[in-house]
């Protein structure tokens, strides 16, 4: 039975659904999680998208080497809608990519037709390059989006000469330079394309669009002139970092300027399948734009390109538009940087398109009833396209889609230096801080992290707030967070002031309330100690491990200190001498194959001395590990336990792999290493039984 013919415009319809669920599935999916972190850049559009949303509305934002307002003004409605988090900012990027995929559906069919615009889409969808700007919170998302109207409007504006056309093709345009740095290059690209037609075919061309032309450069002037007059009166501030970063700062060149161009010339060539950009916040290091068979499409595509050129414009345009948008990196440190380059997509991904729409167009010869047969359901969906080609052009972008889809989302997702070039131990110290007050997103906190809820107060280290923009975004409420380790004063009467956690109240009692204290690690951490309430629940958690880029060994992140009201006392299911009840140990394995012990100490009175924990790990009685140390890593002594004080003490045990309950024991107990003395454990009348505390792991 004959299939069911489809006319252009439903398969177009269907074709373009599917592309755009497909890129859907590789832009959505743990978009708050991969990559992981929050990168300081990402933070600081955060923190202005919350400034806007606060009514401080501004043409250019300055802080941070300065920033366009496109995609802080779209963040803001995300995170006003959702919250503080890293999935709220960059679900901003993930909108503008989809719409970047099909606006470039729509431009490569004004330009070229609608199979070019179609197979532009596709490549677009899948390539690596797209899909992780898509998903980080980098403003340069918006550029390619703006571009792709543009020249969608533009080309329209050109076939039909539709006043209104050419007014919004020029007011996007106008709109690209609120987007990112490197739309300052455009005008280059526009300029050598015109006089490029002149060259190819003279002032006739151009003229009967002149008075169009004259409209959309009329609507770029008036959309420019915010930004413009930002920048004739701030000049510092919009022009500073070009030249922090150019081949003509020696800094960067090392006074070989002419050597470095040539360098960089030849790296920028090799970006599209030879060695792409290193830096793992925009790519997987070293990976190029195109896996192999697109790549060779997109050789093809230029060679078509290049041979159409002379009568096709549009063709031109993709050819001077690639080279012309390469610039911006070329002429710049880290070259290929593919935030720099930015400014080749999505026209880019039209020269892939031309090399396989070039293949499908081959016409093989066939016996006649074999294009009857084939012509019903083949021809419907494919537009006349010959099979092979059709199969070629599914294999070259499936295998992109495949190859970079897996690098991506599994080793490159789980490596840690992924990561430390995100700033995942910031973005931690930010979920901590609200896991603790019981308010906003927490979703990269410790686990080990309590909940203080309402009553919460929280006291964190200068050099962690100010040097991490991250935590100032995350924090939901930072009305409830001391900047600085000295105690608030509370207005709550004359008299009143808090006093690690003791509030002097009007009525002359003393309110208790949770407190948590973030230290920079490799500080005076002892400060803590006289914020702490007692009695108390104490925790002390290590953050994560960062690593910047300069830094040859990763470090400890923060330090955390959280008390909080102790909940109701199981009875003790061990007494020992000095005053120490051990209320429960629990054992949590890790992806490393390790396992956390946690033992829970109770203080019943002060003790004099600086005890430690001995901590055996048992696999058929045999000892397999241990985990000796002192108390919470030595961060909370014995000397400061109080009467009532419990502490949660975790120790790590290396080596052990998974639990096996029923041949798994634990072994420990306290001891003193300067006087030998081992507390003893005692019976139900108070009698010493030995010093080790012995119990299976389940």
């Amino acid at each position: 039975m004959p299939f069911v013919t489809v006319s252009p415009p439903q398969r177009a319809i269907f074709i373009g659904v599917l592309i755009l669920l497909v890129a859907a599935a590789l832009r959505l999916p743990a978009i708050g999680q991969i990559p992981p972190g929050l990168y300081h850049d990402e933070a600081y559009y955060g923190l202005d998208a919350v400034d806007v949303l606060q009514g401080h509305l501004q043409v250019y934002f300055p802080a941070n080497n300065g920033r366009e307002l496109l995609f802080i003004y779209l963040a803001a409605g995300t995170v006003g809608l959702l919250g503080r988090s890293p999935f709220a900012l960059r679900l901003t990027s993930a909108f503008v990519g989809m719409l970047t995929i099909a606006a470039t559906a729509a431009a490569g069919r004004a330009l070229f037709s609608r199979r070019v615009g179609l197979l532009a889409a596709a490549v677009l969808a899948v390539t690596l390059w797209h899909i992780h700007l898509s998903r980080v919170g980098f403003r340069a998302v918006t550029l390619p989006m703006m571009l792709a109207m543009t020249l969608w409007l533009g080309a329209r504006a050109v076939r039909t000469g539709r006043t209104r056309l050419w007014l919004a093709a020029g007011a996007l345009y106008g709109l690209s330079f609120y987007t990112y740095t490197a739309a300052r290059f455009t005008p280059v690209a526009l300029g050598t394309f015109g006089l490029y037609i002149l060259i190819a075919s003279g002032p006739r061309t151009i003229r009967p669009h002149a008075r169009g032309i004259a409209l959309a450069v009329l609507a770029t002037v008036v959309v420019l002139t915010p930004l413009a007059a930002y920048t004739v009166s701030h000049p510092d501030v919009v022009l500073g970092r070009p030249d922090q970063v150019s081949i003509w700062n020696p800094a960067i060149s090392g006074g070989d300027p002419w050597g470095t161009l040539g360098r960089h010339i030849l790296r920028t060539l090799g970006m599209f399948f030879v060695r792409g950009d290193r830096i793992w916040r925009h790519n997987v290091p070293w990976r190029p734009v195109f896996a192999p068979l697109l790549g060779a499409a997109f050789l093809l595509g230029v060679g078509v390109a290049l041979r159409r050129a002379r009568q096709n414009f549009a063709a031109g345009l993709v050819l001077i538009w690639t080279a012309v948008m390469a610039l911006p990196t070329i002429l710049a440190e880290d070259a290929p940087h593919f935030l720099r380059a930015v400014g080749m997509l999505p026209v880019l991904a039209f020269l892939p398109a031309l090399g396989l729409e070039q293949f499908q167009a081959i016409k093989p010869q066939r016996h006649e009833d074999t294009k009857k047969n084939d012509s019903s359901f083949v021809s419907s969906y494919l537009g006349g396209s010959n099979t092979i080609g059709v199969l070629v052009s599914t294999i070259a972008i499936g295998l992109e889609l495949v190859s970079g889809a897996r690098l991506y989302f599994g080793p490159y997702a789980r490596d840690p230096m992924t990561g430390y070039w995100f700033e995942r131990g910031a973005v931690a110290l930010g979920a901590d801080v609200n896991r603790f007050l019981g308010i906003g997103w927490s979703g990269e906190a410790s686990p080990l992290t309590p909940t203080a809820g309402p009553e919460g107060c929280v006291y964190i280290e200068p050099v962690l707030w100010e040097d991490w923009p991250q935590v100032r975004f995350l924090v939901a409420a930072p009305e409830r967070v001391t900047v600085g380790l000295e105690a608030k004063q509370e207005p709550m009467c004359e008299a009143s002031r808090i006093a690690g956690a003791l509030v002097e109240a009007s009525c002359g009692e003393a309110e208790w309330r949770p407190i948590a204290v973030f230290l920079w690690p490799y500080g005076d951490w002892t400060r803590a100690w006289a914020l702490l309430p007692h009695p108390a629940e104490v925790t002390v958690v290590e953050g994560p491990l960062s690593q910047h880029d300069r830094d040859t060994e990763p470090y400890v992140t923060y330090l955390a200190f959280l008390a909080v009201r102790p909940g109701p006392i199981p009875p003790p299911q061990a007494r020992l001498t000095g005053g120490v009840e051990w209320l429960g140990a629990t054992v949590t394995p890790l992806e490393d194959g390790s396992v956390r012990v946690r033992l829970r100490w109770r203080a019943t009175a002060p003790l004099a001395g600086e005890y430690t924990v001995f901590l055996h790990y048992l696999r058929d009685g045999q000892t397999v590990a241990q985990g000796d140390g002192p108390p919470a890593m030595g961060r909370y002594p014995t000397t400061l336990w109080q009467p009532g004080d419990i502490l949660n003490d975790d120790h790590i045990v290396p080596g052990v792999g998974p639990p096996q309950p029923g041949r798994d024991e634990i072994l420990f107990g306290l001891w003193n290493p300067q006087t030998g003395e081992y507390l003893s454990v005692l019976d139900e009348a108070g009698n010493p039984v030995g010093v080790e505390i012995r119990v299976p792991v389940r």
